[in-house]
Parts: structure tokens; sequence; C-alpha cells
């Protein structure tokens, strides 16, 4: 069987299923994705806003405590063989009509009946047999996109997929890799006539873009180039600005709205002189054109590996007196920043990560670090904290806050369109040289999810706990926020005040966003359960206070693949 044609139980599925009277779903249009129906989740995000809300309000503040898990469904383990890549769950499920659309790390994807309300039925599951020897990093995909009746995916060798929406079969595969170092992550994004991709990697000698391509044939359509400044050489040595996370999209002006990723080498910014656009970015591209019409960089020349591809949030927000279209996102480098949608221009922000050591702050005019020279080839911010050197070669007391990871990395924010607050799932802690490894609780990341009032860009509420915030958000109109970490909690927070209303423990480790949906009128929340993107060991555990205690504890949480459901 050939590389194009790889499916199981994909022709005779949609034989059975039409022998038992079961309706095939309507296509996905461009319209529907403009304005999704209240028990479907069609897209990354949800909505093109990327605002991770959801107007499903049966379960509440008040009944939530109710929350019990109604059924699981087991996946493909998470390895294929002896001395297999490391593979992760952090993708966002699709759910249109009654069925799931999902994928893992290996970039298998599934279908899955949820019609009977208390079980999920494998419908099929598509197998592109990625090529360890092509993906180059830790496997992961992030999810699908749902465009006419057709699912759209990228796998982590970088094979841009058309599969056929009800049976699973292949209808065709594009090699999209340019490059060695690069490997695919991304959910695809579907926009009128168009789907968006682009690829990870930028922690090697590879140089980002962000593709638009044609949904018939995979054609590109246009390629925008996120390395524009001209101190990045084509020889090889320099690079990054890898976009491996969905972005948005505002409609009304067609416009994307993308996250860009660090520079390379990551940790030495005198080998690449200058700001180095349109690395740690936000970039608005035109979508028929794929043209840059603004962007706001967050941290200049970075040497931190602050990626800034995490969600890209679009809301109205009442600022100084002025109802305004705004960007608002969580920086990876530890502030808050509200940005002009029609623009770029900075409105307001603010530290939201409890330790920042590598600036003193941000300009309140500009949104700049403080320490910001636009005049200076390489930046100095604060020498102390600041990455000059190859990793290998970093002093003894070397450290920096937020951790590397963030702040809030890639896992997604949600915003509520009832409080008007954005909430972030966050890391708190620093990075340091792993060979002093402190031994006391300096060490230890820890969590918190922290609400920001969109008209101030302050922080307007905040609850912390011991384990590091993986996974993601969503909020919904009964008044609650859906969040994760990586200790294995799925928690329900009220939206107002942040008080824990709901926790289950599924048993072993958290990394991708949980999803609400309706199933014959019941609402559902949905959760990929599975390994993660980083070792166990980085992370605290509640009642774990010494390296050797956190150790064996992550030898004990034991990785698993599985679909967990939960209703009322």
């Amino acid at each position: 069987m050939t590389r194009q044609n790889i499916v199981l139980a994909g022709v005779a599925t949609a034989a059975l299923l039409a022998g038992l009277g079961i309706a095939q779903a309507a296509d996905v249009t461009y319209e529907r994705l403009l304005n999704p129906e209240a028990g479907n989740w069609l897209t990354n995000n949800r909505t093109y806003d990327s605002n991770r809300y959801s107007p499903l309000d049966e379960i509440t503040k008040a009944n939530v405590g109710d929350l019990k898990v109604a059924f699981t469904v087991p996946l493909t383990p998470s390895s294929k063989g002896a001395g297999a890549f490391w593979s992760s769950l952090q993708g966002t499920p699709l759910v249109e009509d009654g069925v799931m659309y999902m994928s893992d790390g290996w970039g298998r994807i599934y279908a899955i009946d949820l019609s009977k309300g208390d079980r999920g039925l494998i419908k099929w599951i598509m197998d592109p047999q990625t090529s360890p020897e092509l993906a180059t990093g830790i496997l992961n995909n992030r999810g699908v996109a749902l465009y006419g009746d057709s699912i759209y995916s990228i796998t982590p060798d970088c094979g841009f997929l058309r599969v056929n929406k009800e049976t699973g079969e292949v209808i065709w595969r594009v090699e999209t890799q340019q490059n060695p170092v690069e490997y695919c992550t991304m959910a695809p994004l579907a926009i009128k006539d168009k789907i968006i991709i682009g690829p990870a990697g930028g922690d090697g000698p590879m140089r980002g873009r962000l593709e638009a391509r044609n949904p018939d044939n995979g054609d590109v359509i246009w390629t925008f180039e996120t390395i524009l400044d001209s101190s990045f050489d084509e020889g090889g040595e320099t690079g990054g600005g890898a976009t491996w996370v969905t972005g948005a999209y505002d409609a009304e002006k067609n416009e994307l709205i993308w996250g860009i990723g660090n520079p390379y080498p990551d940790w030495e910014p005198k080998k690449r002189p200058g700001d180095n656009l349109y690395t740690n970015s936000t970039v608005a591209i035109d979508a028929d054109t794929g043209e840059v019409k603004w962007h706001f960089q967050y941290t200049p020349n970075d040497s931190w590996d602050f990626d800034e591809v995490g969600t890209q949030q679009l809301y109205k927000a009442n600022i100084n007196g002025t109802d305004t279209n705004v960007l608002g996102h969580f920086g990876r480098n530890g502030f808050f920043y509200s940005v002009d949608g029609s623009n770029g221009s900075y409105l307001n922000g603010s530290q939201y990560a409890e330790k920042v050591t590598w600036t003193k702050g941000i300009d309140p005019k500009t949104g700049k670090p403080l320490e910001y020279d636009p005049a200076a080839k390489v930046q100095k911010y604060l020498a102390e904290t600041r990455m000059d050197f190859d990793l290998m070669d970093m002093p003894a007391d070397f450290e920096f806050c937020p951790y590397w990871e963030g702040g809030v990395n890639m896992f997604p924010t949600t915003y509520s369109h009832d409080t008007k607050l954005v909430y972030g799932l966050l890391m708190e802690g620093c990075t340091y040289n792993p060979k002093s490894r402190p031994t006391d609780e300096k060490g230890y990341l820890t969590g918190a999810v922290v609400a920001i009032d969109t008209a101030t860009g302050q922080i307007a509420k905040r609850t912390d706990f011991s384990s590091t915030g993986r996974g993601g958000l969503l909020s919904t109109a009964g008044g609650i926020v859906i969040g994760t970490s990586s200790n294995g909690d799925i928690f329900a927070l009220d939206d107002t005040s942040l008080e824990r209303l709901w926790n289950f423990n599924v048993g072993t480790m958290i990394d991708a966003p949980p999803i609400t949906f309706a199933v014959n009128g019941k609402q559902y929340i949905g959760l990929a359960v599975g390994p993660g993107g980083v070792g166990l060991g980085f992370h605290n555990y509640p009642g774990k206070n010494s390296n050797a205690d956190e150790a064996a504890a992550a030898q004990k949480f034991q990785p698993a693949t599985t679909m967990y459901f939960f209703s009322l």
C-alpha cells in the first residue's frame, strides 16, 4: 500500500455506515466556520478570533461540581516499535454533529462516533506512516482542519494531507518539507478557499514561513517568509521564525493574525545582529496576497527562546473610552500585551509572570523592553540574565526568569464574552544551569491561571497551584473556565473569582487543551490525555519537596493515550 493511500477501515466503514442508515455529515463551509453551531467545535480555537469561548451553558457554576466521567476512548499507543521517537498528545479535537476528528503525535487521524452519548466508537483511523527519519523532533500534532467534505492535516514529517471525512481515505498527499531540520506540528487553519500551514523547527537553521494552499489540490497560493532582517544569512548558520501554532483570522479585514517563533541560533544573539524581524512578533497578513499589513515585535534580538506563537486573541475592548479592536497576547516573556488591531501599535499591558528578570519592564508608550535600543545591532537588556553563549558553555550560576517555556507558552488562552476578561494558563519558575540545579523550592516550577482586564491590560484576578500549567483553557456561557495542568488535573474555575469549583485527576500528564461540545442536546467536555512534549521531571507535583521525590514521581507517572469525556 502506498503512502498516498494508507487508511484503516476506510471504504468498508463507509459502506457499513450507509447500510446502517447513518447519514453523512454536511460540508463544513466557510459560512459555518464564520458562525459555528453552538454544539460544535469546527476549528482549532472554535472561532476565528481564537477566543475559545463556547455559548453552551448547561454546565454552570452551580452544577459543575457534579461533573463526572461520561466515558473514555483509548487511542493507539504513543510509541511505535523499539527505539521509536517520543510522541506527544497536544492536539485540539474537532467535533461536528456528534463525530470527533482528532490526531495523535504520529499524525494518525481518528474519527470517533459520539452519537450514543455514553460511549465513543472509532469509525476509522488514518495512519500516514510518518517517517521517524524525516520527523526531526518530538512527534507532535496539534490537530486537523475541517473544510468542505474533507479533513486537512500536516504530518510530523511535513506531509500535507487531504482526507475523506467519511471514510478516512487519503485523497492526496503533498510533501512540504524544504529543510532537513523542519518538522510540522501546526493544526491547519481553513479560511475561504485556502488552507494555512507552516513548519516548526525554528531551533535549527531553517527559515520560517507561512503558506496558503489550495484545498482542491494542495498547490501553493502564496508564501510569507517570516525572516526579514538582512542580518540573516542564506548559508544555513542563522534563521528561525517558525510558525508552529495556529493563528487567528480577522474575517472583516481578511487578515491572518499569526505569532512567529524565536530566531536561531537561540542563545547567541551576536551571531544574528539586528531586531531579527519577524521573529518574536505578531504579524497581520493579507489573506489574499500574503503581504504584511502590520507587525508588533515583543522581544527584539531575543536570546531566551521566547517564541510568541501562542494564542492571538481578537476582541473589542473599551480603551480610554473608545471601543477598540484589540489583539491580546500573553507574551512568553512574562508580559501581557494589548495591541491595536488596526495598525499594530501598543495600547497597554502589564507583567503577569510573578518573576521577570530579563528586563526591568516594558515602555508604557511603545511596549518595548525598557532597555531596548533601536540603534543597537545587539541588544544588552540585563546582562546578568542575557543568554549570549553556546548552551553547552552556560555559566554555573546562570539564571533567568520566566522559565524558557514561559510564562504562557503555546497552551491556548481564552477570552470570555461575558466577563470581558482574558485568561492565561502559565508556568512559574526560572531557567538555570541544570548542572547546578538547586535542591530547595527555588528550582521547581509551579503554575497559575491569570485573568486580565481587557480594558486596562492589568491583572484582575489570579489563582496559583502547585503543578505547572500545561494543556490550555476554555471559557463558557455557563460562567466557568476549564483548565488543565501537568500533574493530571482537569479543573473548573469560577470565571470571576477563579475559585476552583471542580477537579478530576486523570492519573497521567495532560499536555492538550480541553474543548466543549453538545451531542443530542447534552453538553460534554472532551480532553486528550497523554504524554507531553517536555519530560515529566521538569515539573513539580503536590507534596513533593525534593529532587529525588520528584524524579521518583515522574518515573511512576505512566504515559497513556486516552480521550476523556465529562458530562453532568
